[in-house]
């Protein structure tokens, strides 16, 4: 390796003469001690690098960033293997400053020579991680996850939550592949992530109405929150305080969340009794003690919920009395309206309840002015994003409201311009989002043009002048 020592720094002298500089001239153009910069450039054996002086040089001779870095990366490693992750780290960090994952690439292969930098690969991963350097770290991860050979080790399973959390995007089909990939290392996750991690997969299968494995993950994240509550209380119970858990919500919301993906596959399958259950549970969480300054609101974000939750369970039982109960509370709360009218459609569909004066009642939600855009572009529901962490589910739910809507169109056989435009809107969607739900869809599209047919033939004995 002693020839890549020479050629960085034969380069340098050579661009160093070139331009005409002396040792004394260059070392105060560069801000190099003259000292150092001759003990660096020629010391026998050369005094090494740094990538701070080599950058000092560059900027000095007005190369471009990054000049000479392929060559700096090689003198970083030597015959013996050994490598000096102490000059390696900040050439990486300024390959990621400068987007060099060619180099950054390069420069991996070469330390994963020697598995023990596997540590200091990883821990770099999370350093950036925390500075929102996420294509950057998720080279890193990639490379931890590709050469960790202990499959149970945290930092593979924290590595693999990484990756899975900068996967997830708008696309339902893409998100649920991501968890696919990532589900077999949850249990190896730390806490804090742990409990993020269990609700977004619960939150995915969610999406892809897969009820039985979204009620496994809102059993597993109930549980978890309830445990690590337990433990918090059982150690103040004790005299001591327990080591803080860096959450991003409060635990009572994780907790909460658990019961909510549970409710929903019991609603989903039936089990209203469950259901029921499991809403009580929801209202009555004012035992949950934390201190966390938005723990009350969590609180009575769930009891709100659980009183329209508690009325889409009864009008799926068939009681219609609930439905016009369901419908005042919607018009004291529109913004509840895109999942209070999936839950009215539905109830409408399964008991063949007429919901006319409710749909007039919302058709802005139903509706938007972007549904009437040109469908080359695709179909956006930018306005209903606000407010949700969640996109996927947002985009889910439109797709559900007008599924429903279709198909109680076509229970009353009625067929217009706006169902057209809703159709047009829902394939579009589907195919963009949630290609998964296609099969349903072209079953429920092959019904609706089967009613279309009659009544523009109809609509054309009526108006025999319109051609």
């Amino acid at each position: 390796m002693q020839k890549h020592f020479t050629t960085l720094r034969h380069e340098l002298e050579a661009e160093i003469a070139r331009q005409g500089y002396s040792l004394s001239s260059f070392s105060k153009v560069s801000g190099i001690n003259r000292g150092i910069l001759s003990s660096t450039l020629n010391g026998s054996p050369p005094k090494p690098m740094s990538i701070n002086q080599l950058d000092k040089m560059i900027h000095a001779l007005n190369k471009p960033e990054g000049w000479l870095y392929e060559k700096f990366a090689q003198e970083c490693f030597n015959e013996s293997g050994k490598t000096n992750w102490r000059r390696v780290r900040p050439l990486l960090l300024r390959c990621v400053e400068l987007g060099r994952n060619d180099l950054i690439t390069r420069i991996l292969g070469l330390l994963m020579e020697d598995p023990n930098h596997i540590s200091h690969v990883f821990e770099l991963a999370e350093e950036l991680s925390d500075t929102e350097q996420d294509s950057a770290s998720i080279m890193l991860y990639r490379c931890v996850i590709e050469n960790e050979r202990n499959y149970q080790s945290e930092r593979l399973a924290i590595s693999q939550y990484r990756i899975f959390r900068a996967a997830l995007s708008h696309n339902i089909e893409h998100n649920l592949r991501a968890a696919l990939a990532f589900e077999p290392f949850r249990t190896q996750l730390p806490v804090q992530l742990k409990l993020e991690a269990l609700l977004k997969l619960g939150n995915i299968f969610y999406t892809v109405q897969d009820w039985e494995v979204t009620g496994q993950y809102g059993k597993e994240l109930h549980e978890l929150a309830k445990r690590v509550y337990d433990y918090r209380q059982a150690s103040q119970r004790k005299g001591y305080q327990p080591k803080a858990i860096p959450l991003e919500e409060p635990l009572v919301y994780y907790y909460g969340q658990g019961l909510t993906l549970r409710f929903s596959a019991h609603k989903y399958h039936e089990r209203y009794d469950e259901a029921r259950q499991l809403l009580d549970q929801l209202a009555n969480l004012d035992w949950f003690d934390d201190h966390h300054p938005t723990n009350q609101q969590h609180i009575e974000r769930f009891r709100f919920f659980t009183s329209f939750n508690r009325l889409s369970v009864e009008m799926l039982s068939g009681n219609s009395e609930a439905l016009s109960e369901y419908a005042a509370l919607l018009r004291a709360h529109p913004e509840e309206a895109l999942t209070g009218l999936h839950a009215i459609l539905q109830a409408a569909n399964k008991h063949d309840f007429n919901v006319d004066s409710t749909l007039e009642d919302h058709e802005h939600v139903l509706y938007p002015f972007e549904i009437f855009g040109d469908a080359a572009t695709g179909y956006t529901y930018t306005a209903a994003f606000e407010g949700f962490k969640d996109e996927s589910i947002v985009i889910s739910r439109y797709v559900n409201v007008y599924y429903e809507l279709a198909i109680y169109y076509c229970n009353r056989k009625i067929y217009d311009q706006r169902l057209e435009n809703i159709l047009l809107a829902l394939e579009t969607t589907i195919v963009k989002y949630n290609r998964g739900r296609i099969i349903d869809c072209l079953n429920l599209f092959k019904k609706l043009r089967e009613l279309r047919e009659p009544l523009e033939i109809k609509q054309a004995k009526c108006n025999p002048d319109s051609n």
